[in-house]
């Protein structure tokens, strides 16, 4: 990981740009989650509607106190237990919320992640990352840099590193834990 990258990444979103990098799954392509005008952009380059909603990523579960319901400790434990995958919880949110992050829903989905490179962006920025896949809405993903620098190379920054290849997170709802995506 090319702490320089991280250090640009960072700018980037603090000057409400976009940008693409690394997850445990695919690219994600994201910006600030508190910057309304530069989710709007995003969704714009995605073709993506906002009534789908968008995962928050984080580095620790505390960035998204003021975004979420208070939770238990049972809550807590559940969200901080290592898994094998990747896993977006669904956790209700506060009534301030804007649409633009919840799309239709009542909860909001924030993934604790456990990518290096997600994660020391996250900790850098010390705020919550939008993540969405990194390509326009229904075409397939990548996780080489050439075609999404060749698709998406104007509107993104792209943060490189290792994604894990893996299928995308499974969602699960944190107070029914049903699993909504496997």
């Amino acid at each position: 990981m090319n702490r320089w990258q991280i250090h640009l990444a960072v700018r980037r979103l603090q000057s409400g740009g976009i940008i693409a990098y690394p997850t445990e799954s695919v690219y994600g392509l994201g910006c600030d989650a508190s910057n309304l005008e530069a989710i709007i952009k995003l969704l714009s380059i995605k073709k993506r509607s906002y009534k789908k909603g968008l995962i928050l990523l984080v580095s620790d579960i505390n960035h998204v106190e003021n975004l979420i319901a208070p939770l238990t400790k049972q809550q807590l434990d559940k969200i901080n237990k290592s898994r094998k995958r990747a896993t977006t919880w669904l956790i209700e949110k506060r009534y301030n919320v804007s649409p633009l992050l919840s799309g239709e829903h009542e909860k909001l989905a924030i993934r604790v992640t456990t990518n290096p490179v997600a994660k020391a962006l996250c900790q850098s920025f010390g705020l919550p990352i939008i993540s969405t896949s990194c390509n326009l809405n229904k075409k397939p993903t990548s996780n080489r840099v050439s075609i999404i620098r060749n698709k998406m190379m104007a509107s993104v920054d792209i943060v490189s590193g290792i994604s894990c290849e893996q299928e995308p997170s499974q969602i699960v709802d944190l107070e029914s834990m049903k699993v909504l995506r496997n």
